[in-house]
């Protein structure tokens, strides 16, 4: 088994199994918790980082696990909105756990995805490609503020489907500068930056934007160049 980038690779028949997980602590409607936010939106963001860098693999999701550290009762509107979530993939299936024996005073969240491809996406860039950035680094509050400047799913399904994009890596609290790097050494490349500013080395949370490489820039309106691999 190999690990790459956030996700765990298993070579099985002629492709591969792809795993890749996202957990949220403290952030939810219990007493004790540090960002007041609707557990709903909480478990849906959670979920949306596993799947979108599962798909950003080029993997089709098979299975869904949601834990949370908390009661049926206050996570079940939540486990509905993931199930309708769930409708646009097709047979994927879903188990659910819930603390039951112990009353708990701040949210905890945790997601598991496992997916199958047959050819993983994964560098691949020949020099003179551009980096760019879809969407904005946001976390917390600053993510609630300003939601429409973050990259939202169906925004990184499009991008995933444009000609002359290669791979595309989810940003998460590692910032995006970290993610380029790594995008960079998956095609045996160097990163050679074109702007610069502190946005590039921040937490973009619940993967609020995603790094690319890509022949000639997509045309998407939150999409910025940022550099360029040689």
């Amino acid at each position: 088994m190999n690990v790459i980038r956030d996700a765990a690779i298993l070579k099985f028949g002629d492709g591969y199994i792809v795993h890749t997980c996202d957990s949220a602590g403290g952030i939810g409607g219990l007493q004790l918790d540090v960002l007041s936010v609707d557990i709903e939106l909480v478990s849906l963001e959670t979920l949306k980082v596993a799947i979108m860098e599962n798909i950003s693999l080029g993997a089709d999701p098979l299975s869904v696990s949601l834990t949370f550290c908390n009661s049926p009762e206050y996570v079940r509107d939540a486990v509905d909105r993931v199930r309708e979530f769930l409708y646009r993939f097709k047979d994927v299936k879903l188990v659910v756990s819930t603390e039951k024996n112990f009353r708990t005073l701040q949210t905890g969240v945790g997601v598991s995805v496992v997916g199958f491809t047959r050819s993983l996406r994964v560098g691949g860039a020949v020099p003179g490609c551009g980096v760019y950035v879809l969407g904005m680094p946001l976390v917390g509050k600053e993510y609630i503020q300003r939601i429409q400047d973050a990259m939202d799913f169906d925004e990184l399904m499009e991008l995933l489907k444009t000609d002359g994009v290669g791979e595309v890596i989810p940003v998460g609290s590692r910032g995006i500068l970290q993610e380029v790097e790594l995008l960079a050494k998956n095609s045996g490349l160097n990163f050679v930056p074109e702007v610069e500013g502190e946005w590039l080395s921040k937490s973009a949370g619940p993967a609020t934007c995603a790094v690319f490489y890509s022949r000639f820039h997509p045309g998407f309106p939150k999409v910025r160049r940022i550099g360029r691999l040689l």
